[in-house]
């Protein structure tokens, strides 16, 4: 707990790496959402130190970052931020499978809503990305509730 002045900025970094790392466009259209995922996990795990301000901060470094609609990422890892602080009591009590049944139902509206704005919404090639890319997020988070885990423990 007194290390995570350090681990949470940190592991926002390592995750914005993750996300915006420009190699195969295989891995690109079909990689979990690092950031947010991130994001999420700290919302769930130190709501007193990331809220808010650290999931819009977040969204928007990542809109600067990949170019794209300024503001778009932003409001979506702040909605989803919103929702997931509300239901925190829930979420900290639930397994890992519950939660990222939870995480992918929530990342399929982030990614319906980021799609509509970016109006891809009549492409289904476009909206089959995005699917897999809920499944990619499913599988993940649980691959990030152990790391931090460990960390956290560790350090």
């Amino acid at each position: 707990m007194r290390s995570n002045w350090v681990m949470i900025p940190l592991s926002l970094m390592v995750a914005l790496i993750l996300t915006i790392e420009p190699s195969v466009p295989l891995y690109q259209h079909y990689a979990p959402q690092w950031l947010l995922l991130t994001v999420l996990y700290w919302c769930i795990r130190e709501p007193n130190s990331v809220g808010l301000g650290v999931a819009w901060l977040s969204g928007l470094v990542l809109d600067v970052a990949s170019v794209g609609l300024l503001g778009a990422n932003a409001l979506l890892f702040t909605l989803s931020a919103a929702v997931v602080l509300g239901l925190r009591q829930m979420l900290f009590l639930t397994g890992p499978v519950q939660q990222a049944l939870f995480i992918a139902g929530l990342s399929t509206v982030y990614l319906l809503f980021s799609l509509w704005m970016q109006g891809g919404i009549s492409e289904p090639n476009m909206l089959l990305h995005n699917l897999v890319r809920v499944v990619s997020n499913l599988v993940a988070w649980p691959f990030i509730l152990m790391v931090f885990h460990l960390f956290r423990r560790r350090y």
